[in-house]
C-alpha cells in the first residue's frame, strides 16, 4: 500500500482522483469522486469532518482493498476518531478506538 503525507491546505483532490484513476481505473476514480463530493455535501450541513477543526486529528483517506470504495477516518493523538464509509445513498460515520 502506497502512503502519501501531505498538508490539507496543500491537498488537490482533483490530482487525487487522477492519480487513483492511472492506478486503479475510470470505475474506482469516479467512485471515489462521488464519495468526496457526497462527503463534503453532508459535512456542510451536519457536524461531520468538525473533529478536524481541532490541530489534534489528522485525516487519512484510503481504498478498501476488495471493493475500492473510499474510506476516510479521522485520528487524533490519543489514536481515536471516526470512520465514514458510503453507500449509494448514505455517508455512514462511526467512532473508531485505534489502539
Amino acid at each position: 500500500m502506497t502512503y502519501k503525507k501531505d498538508r490539507l491546505d496543500n491537498f488537490n483532490s482533483i490530482e487525487f482522483v487522477k492519480d487513483i484513476e492511472r492506478k486503479y481505473g475510470k470505475q474506482v476514480a469516479s467512485n471515489v469522486a462521488n464519495s468526496l463530493l457526497r462527503l463534503s455535501a453532508v459535512s456542510m450541513n451536519s457536524n461531520y469532518l468538525s473533529e478536524l477543526r481541532s490541530p489534534r486529528y489528522v485525516i487519512r483517506l484510503k481504498l478498501h482493498p476488495i471493493t475500492g470504495g473510499l474510506i476516510v477516518e479521522t485520528i487524533n493523538d490519543k489514536m481515536k476518531g471516526y470512520r465514514y464509509t458510503f453507500t449509494p445513498s448514505k455517508v455512514n460515520r462511526k467512532k473508531v478506538n485505534y489502539d
